[in-house]
C-alpha cells in the first residue's frame, strides 16, 4: 500500500513537494479534494504513471510503501510489487461517457 508521496520535483504543478511531517499517511481509501488548480489532477496522473508502469515523464516522484520500500519514476517498470487503479476524470471520460456512434 502506498503510505506517502515522499517527493515531487519538476512534475506539473509540484516544483518541490516533500511530505509534511504533520500530514497523516494514506490509509487503504482516500479522498483527495481541494481547489482548482490545487494539483488534484497531478497526483492522479502520478498515480495512473504507477499503474501503467510509466518512466517517460517530465520531473520525478518517489512513494513510500508501507513505511518502508521506496519506488521512484525511474523504475516504475522493474516494480512488481505494486497493484494501483485510478478513476480519475479521464477514465470516467473514456470509459462511462464513451458513445459509439456508427
Amino acid at each position: 500500500m502506498i503510505t506517502k508521496i515522499k517527493e515531487i520535483k519538476e512534475y506539473r504543478i509540484f516544483s518541490d513537494f516533500n511530505w509534511p511531517k504533520d500530514l497523516p499517511d494514506f490509509n487503504r481509501y482516500n479522498l483527495i479534494y481541494g481547489w482548482n488548480g490545487s494539483g488534484k489532477t497531478t497526483l492522479s496522473s502520478i498515480f495512473k504513471d504507477v499503474e501503467d508502469k510509466n518512466v517517460n515523464i517530465n520531473g520525478s516522484f518517489e512513494l513510500e510503501l508501507d513505511n518502508k520500500i521506496l519506488i521512484n519514476s525511474k523504475n516504475l517498470n522493474s516494480q512488481e510489487l505494486l497493484k494501483v487503479k485510478v478513476f480519475n476524470r479521464e477514465f470516467i471520460d473514456l470509459n462511462v461517457y464513451k458513445s459509439d456512434t456508427m
